[in-house]
């Protein structure tokens, strides 16, 4: 994925997190958590190059929004992985909740269970690659948490070999203790 594109995702879920969390949800129901603090559940991966880890933290009136990140390649394969927490990772997962799943000519979204989380895998058909959202809280948590994966050279369902090593059950609990 280009990193423009990367910057590009980024800023529009920010900006719909600020904009809906202001109307959503109450300050100060979210333990804060610094991007540092997440980047240990961003490892080295067997047989990819990672980059450095990288993130933000964000303070404002609907709340604390965290992010950490690391960018995986090996050839082909790229895995960019994040970690959200606060107010936007339950706002990226609402519309997510209603269980809904679809297959067209051209991507399938469909609902699954990784490491016992609930998550959605939604796969391109045409190029080889999608996304992963793994929901690491449960509903009514103090710190809600996603994981997300973005894949290209390698669909989802090949890349969730890999998330053993991102330590979910031990982020889960760093997030909610």
């Amino acid at each position: 994925m280009k990193t423009s594109n990367i910057v590009k995702n980024n800023l529009v879920t920010l900006l719909v997190a600020l904009f809906l969390g202001a109307f959503l949800f109450c300050p100060g129901s979210v333990r804060a958590l610094t991007y540092t603090d997440l980047y240990p559940f961003l490892p080295d991966l067997p047989g990819f190059k990672a980059e450095p880890p990288s993130g933000s933290s964000m303070q404002t009136p609907a709340g604390t929004f965290t992010s950490a990140e690391r960018t995986y390649r090996a050839g082909a394969q790229t895995l960019h992985v994040r970690i959200v927490t606060g107010s936007m990772a339950q706002m990226m997962w609402v519309p997510l909740a209603m269980q809904i799943s679809y297959d067209t000519p051209e991507e399938r979204l469909e609902t699954i269970t990784i490491q016992g989380f609930p998550a959605k895998r939604l796969t391109r058909k045409k190029e080889k690659g999608g996304t992963l959202l793994i929901l690491l809280s449960q509903e009514k948590t103090r710190t809600p948490a996603l994981m997300i994966v973005e894949c290209e050279g390698l669909t989802p369902a090949e890349a969730q070999k890999y998330l053993s090593s991102f330590r979910l059950k031990d982020l889960a609990s760093k997030v909610n203790p």
